[in-house]
Parts: structure tokens; sequence; C-alpha cells
């Protein structure tokens, strides 16, 4: 009797997971604990890390429960920059503005990018510069259309009511 070989199956490699390459030193990537990284980690955040970690320190955290990343990995600049972005960007529909997803079209628009793209955790600094530069031009125009027009209290969306 013949013994048939089995081939093992290779693992299912996601995209972008398995093989991820730093950019900034070109070293391979781990997924890890967030601990002695992150201050306190008592929530068990994962992280894909450079192997060449604290010497290069690029990373980025992964959604919750998952091994997805919820951008690109970053360096301290860049992390700060795009934290940055993200605040100048979510005053335009935390105040009531425009909506959220009219503010995601707004940005898909800016960066003419697919809105499947928009996510701010896989910009470059030239891209957090732009949409921090775009998110004030913006709120600054509407801040001044709201004040010409006597509007100062958020309703909901979007629209601006007089203040009584």
């Amino acid at each position: 009797m013949k013994k048939s070989k089995t081939k093992k199956r290779k693992k299912f490699d996601k995209p972008g997971m398995n093989n991820m390459r730093c950019p900034y030193c070109g070293s391979s990537v781990h997924l890890r604990s967030a601990a002695g990284i992150y201050k306190s980690n008592d929530e068990d955040i994962k992280l894909y890390v450079c192997s060449k970690y604290p010497v290069c320190d690029a990373y980025v955290r992964v959604q919750e429960g998952t091994t997805r990343p919820l951008g690109s990995l970053a360096d301290a600049k860049l992390r700060a920059l795009r934290i940055t972005a993200h605040r100048h960007f979510d005053k335009l529909h935390k105040t009531g503005l425009i909506s959220k997803d009219e503010a995601y079209g707004w940005l898909a628009f800016i960066l003419q990018y697919p809105l499947s793209q928009t996510h701010i955790g896989y910009q470059s600094e030239y891209y957090c510069n732009l949409i921090i530069e775009e998110s004030d031009k913006f709120f600054r125009n509407s801040e001044w259309k709201l004040k010409e027009n006597n509007r100062s209290e958020p309703v909901k969306g979007g629209d601006y009511r007089a203040a009584q």
C-alpha cells in the first residue's frame, strides 16, 4: 500500500500583514502587545511594531479584537502630525458645521482619493499638512458665514440657528 503524501497548506497570508516591512528602515514588522510602548496597556492593545524598536520607533495600532492595522506604520513625528490633522478635521463635524459623512466626502474631494482611502491613519506628512490647512480654511470660511448670519448654535444636521 502506497502512502499518499499530503501537502501542507500554506498559511493564508493577508496582504500587508505577515510580510509587512517598516517604511523607515526596511526591517520586518511584528504584531505584539503595546506594553512597554504605551504607558498603560490595561486594554491589551496590540500594535504592529518595527523589529528594530526602539531604535526605529515605527508602529501602528490594530483594530480592537483583530489583526487589522488602523493605518500605516508611523514614526513619532508622523503619529503626532496625524493626531493634529484629526483634531483639525474633526472640528468640521463635531461642531455641527457638516455631518461626519459630509466631512469625509469633502476630505475625499480635497485629497482626490476614493472615499475608502481617506482614513487619516494612512496619510503621509504632506497630506496631513494639507488636511490641517484645508480644514482650517473650511472652518474659518464657515465661521465667518455663521457670524455674518448671526448663527451660533449648532442643531442636528449641521445647520445653525440664531442664538435666542
